[in-house]
């Protein structure tokens, strides 16, 4: 893994911190993978992230639902029907990129990362580059 790949794995993980994103942990003496929720601990060094032992399931963008694209522009103040000029690019393939010509303040995107985080979408790519996992069917609610 290369440190850029480090730092990436260890900024999302940290923003995911307060929304109990699962992990699966490898333990070097056993053999064996685990599943768990993320912790301060598990952030502290106690399981070294460098060499994938530590791994997040997360959602791909293509799994969003159809209320968590809706709650997205909400937060946004984007009209989804496309009659403002600010636009939004939802796939798994570019990711999710904004477009605000008008501008929009700091504070919209930051809540809008912040909810993309708390509900374990990986916006950033990391289930492509082997940095995380796919969540399986169900593991985490969605409306």
């Amino acid at each position: 893994m290369t440190q850029e790949e480090k730092l990436l794995l260890f900024k999302v993980l940290c923003g995911m911190l307060p929304y109990e994103v699962k992990i699966q942990i490898y333990n070097d003496y056993l053999g064996t993978m685990k599943d768990e929720k993320l912790n301060v601990y598990h952030l502290s060094g106690a399981y070294d992230i460098e060499y994938r032992k530590l791994r997040p399931y997360l959602r791909p963008i293509s799994s969003m639902t159809e209320f968590e694209m809706d709650k997205l522009f909400d937060i946004l103040h984007i009209d989804k029907d496309g009659n403002d000029e600010d636009w939004i690019k939802i796939n798994d393939v570019l990711g999710i990129k904004f477009f605000f010509p008008t501008g929009k303040w700091v504070e919209d995107v930051a809540e809008a990362y912040d909810y993309l985080n708390s509900i374990h979408i990986d916006y950033r790519g990391l289930i492509e580059k082997g940095l995380a996992l796919k969540a399986k069917e169900g593991m985490y609610k969605t409306k």
